[in-house]
């Protein structure tokens, strides 16, 4: 136990020293404004990033379901904020509704064709930073082989310290709806809805001695 306390002691007086902001350097959320983020490579953490669509089901529910395999990269400069750069990536293969054989039939042909078009991306072309919580990424989003411009409405959570010594956190919300049918995904369409709101719930992380995944 003692040792441990001695090791963090001198973790933190090197985050100190090095002239790192010295809020960030304890773990959970230490400041809720944009600017505070570090310049720097951030790559999304897989066990705290989710993507969730929604959509009527004939009309009995706003049927929900999920993809299990998503990553986001951001590049950020606090000294220019709007040249942000944002991209997502998500396998369709990796449909989640809570049934195997739905998950199937959903990345299958009639649906998302995950085998011909097995990523669904996002890559973003301009930051609005808003008030610096709420603000909104313009961007393109190729689904199911074709690509048309998205807007994103975004909130920034906070940026602080994680639980690994010397790497920062930073969290985001965004939602965005679209329709199936402008991608191509028109299957029953009548019975199931053509608008598609999505929830994006990302965490991502960056490492103090490097610039992180480019």
């Amino acid at each position: 136990m003692a040792r441990n306390r001695l090791l963090a002691g001198v973790m933190m007086w090197t985050v100190v020293a090095l002239g790192t902001v010295p809020a960030l350097a304890a773990p959970g959320v230490a400041s809720n404004k944009y600017i505070d983020m570090p310049a720097g490579a951030y790559v999304s953490d897989p066990a705290h990033t989710s993507v969730t669509a929604r959509l009527v089901h004939m009309g009995f529910s706003n049927y929900t379901l999920r993809f299990d395999k998503a990553e986001a990269r951001y590049r950020f400069d606090p000294h220019a904020p709007e040249t942000a750069q944002v991209s997502v990536a998500i396998d369709p293969a990796s449909i989640d509704t809570g049934s195997k054989r739905f998950d199937a039939e959903l990345a299958g042909k009639d649906w998302l064709d995950a085998t011909t078009f097995p990523t669904v991306a996002f890559a973003s072309t301009s930051v609005d930073v808003g008030d610096g919580v709420h603000g909104a990424v313009d961007g393109n989003l190729t689904l199911h082989g074709v690509t048309r411009p998205l807007r994103l409405a975004v909130t920034f959570n906070g940026v602080g310290g994680d639980l690994i010594p010397l790497v920062t956190r930073a969290g985001f919300s965004a939602t965005a709806t679209i329709k199936r049918s402008d991608y191509g995904i028109s299957r029953y369409e009548g019975l199931v809805g053509d608008e598609v709101q999505l929830v994006i719930e990302v965490e991502f992380t960056r490492k103090m001695f490097s610039s992180g995944p480019s």
